[in-house]
């Protein structure tokens, strides 16, 4: 009996360690020929679950470019933003740490708001360029600027916002000094973008100044009938600016880029954020009439096309086969998908319930493509558990990069699930528009108060099914409710005793990597 049970205990120990040894393996084997795979990763903004077409057959939307792109890579349905807003989310996604760890609690960086990223962080980007990168972000940064302020000093917030809502005027900055804090400082080689399209600066950003010389601007000098969406007042701008061409440009300027580094011969790390389908709404005239739902659906399609620009630019270039390409959005659709289902049938967030700001599925399970051939990655579909944050432990296992210690604290690595294996992770933590937390186990989520962001429609929970109570949290099943139709809290009351316990461990943790 002993010599069988010390037989078992070799035999587990030497699995485990061929386990290991074949995960390392892997990772070399990938990287065989030496040759680093360029990284894309593409961040659409506000994209729901039910846009993409290849994920909701019932979409009013055909994502023909992105669909293709899942057809040659993994086409995830279970995969999740780590917030249910754009800042945090882009804070965890280049960081691998939740952002309520640090000081985005709640809610989303203002117009003239300083960094996120804290000094000293390693990235995304300062890893990739330890190990050779050209590393360059285009697009949309929304994670904060060192703006430069007359005389170096910031004003007063009451100077420079109301609720919000930016106030500033050309004469509180010295545009000739360079902006920093932003994409530079948190690795990226390169930078042109629009920091956030409804806040100012109304300008393109490269590097660290504007292209511009600029003026001040005031919203109605540019806003047009139309075009959905707030914008966050008075500001320093562009003269002449157009909010159609911001996406064009910067489009134009990821495809650019990717025919320069063929032309370099080194390994390139391209963070392209679009700025749509976030408001404003406002898809180009080749867009218009595109689609089934309105101009939010022309502006989907055109978002789209600017996908398939970056991988074309990648075939064209002789540089498709070795790119590890990443497609997905930063949470669950805008508010107005509401009225989108009431005026074309088109549900944004798929047959879930939550829209970008709630804890509710459908205000973070977002869509997520990975494409890369020469990394002999398998598999159609995967249903692993999957979060934003994983991206990076991921590329660094791609890259042989040993990860230091406070680093990527809450990112798993996923390279296994790549290669056709099993589920990385178990649980993840949501972070929603308000601040508060939930916990994801298995098929269980436990959501602390209540998973709206914003207040939900009686309509659309009447239509949906909803079952109201009067429970203090909520706890759904996602297996047998994947709507999130009724709250289980005091069916289970044990069950979400035991995940409150367990989501309270995870925060006071420091980092989901330390409870391992």
């Amino acid at each position: 009996m002993v010599n069988d049970r010390l037989k078992f205990v070799i035999q587990i120990l030497i699995f485990t360690a061929c386990a290991s040894l074949t995960e390392s393996i892997s990772a070399r084997e990938i990287n065989g020929d030496g040759k680093m795979p360029n990284v894309v990763l593409i961040l659409t903004d506000d994209l729901g679950y039910g846009d993409v077409s290849c994920l909701n057959p019932d979409s009013k939307i055909k994502t023909h470019r992105l669909d293709e792109l899942a057809r040659e890579g993994i086409l995830f349905t279970d995969a999740h933003a780590p917030s249910t807003i754009c800042s945090p989310t882009r804070y965890a996604l280049l960081t691998g740490r939740y952002a309520w760890r640090g000081v985005l609690k709640a809610g989303v960086l203002k117009p003239w708001d300083d960094p996120a990223i804290e000094q000293g962080r390693l990235t995304l980007a300062l890893m990739l360029k330890e190990k050779g990168y050209h590393t360059a972000c285009i697009g949309k940064w929304h994670l904060g600027f060192h703006w430069p302020w007359q005389s170096g000093i910031k004003p007063p917030r009451d100077t420079i916002l109301n609720k919000g809502t930016s106030k500033a005027r050309l004469d509180m900055f010295d545009f000739t000094q360079a902006i920093h804090g932003g994409p530079l400082d948190a690795g990226f080689d390169y930078y042109f973008g629009d920091d956030v399209p409804n806040f100012p600066p109304y300008a393109f950003i490269e590097n660290e100044h504007l292209t511009c010389t600029p003026v001040d601007m005031d919203p109605d000098d540019f806003l047009s009938i139309g075009q959905r969406g707030y914008i966050h007042g008075k500001g320093p701008g562009q003269e002449g600016w157009k909010l159609d061409q911001v996406m064009p440009g910067i489009t134009s300027s990821a495809v650019e880029y990717i025919h320069q580094q063929k032309k370099s011969g080194t390994p390139f790390f391209l963070y392209f954020a679009t700025t749509s389908p976030h408001t404003p709404v406002v898809p180009t005239k080749e867009f218009q009439g595109k689609s089934d739902a309105g101009y939010y659906g022309d502006y989907v399609q055109q978002t789209d096309d600017a996908i398939g620009r970056v991988v074309e630019a990648l075939k064209q270039s002789g540089q498709f086969d070795n790119t590890l390409i990443i497609v997905s959005s930063d949470n669950g659709p805008e508010g107005f998908t509401y009225d989108l289902i009431n005026n074309y049938s088109h549900y944004s967030m798929g047959q879930m319930r939550g829209i970008k700001r709630d804890t509710w599925e459908g205000g973070h399970r977002v869509p997520l493509v990975i494409c890369w051939p020469d990394g002999n990655i398998g598999g159609e579909y995967s249903n692993a558990l999957i979060s934003l944050t994983d991206i990076f432990a991921t590329v660094a296992a791609i890259i042989d990069y040993k990860l230091p210690p406070k680093s990527a604290e809450d990112s798993f690595n996923m390279l296994s699930v790549l290669q056709g294996g099993g589920n990385t992770r178990e649980s993840m933590i949501y972070h929603n528009g308000k601040g508060h937390l939930a916990l994801r186990e298995g098929d269980w989520v436990y959501i602390r108060k209540s998973g709206a962001g914003r207040p939900e429609p009686e309509w659309f929970r009447q239509s949906h099914g909803v079952i109201q109570d009067d429970a203090p949290n909520e706890l759904f099943n996602l297996e047998n409710d994947p709507g999130e139709k009724i709250n289980l809290y005091k069916q289970f009351p044990e069950k979400a005793a035991r995940m409150e316990s367990r989501l309270q461990k995870m925060i006071e943790a420091g980092g989901t990597k330390n409870l391992e």
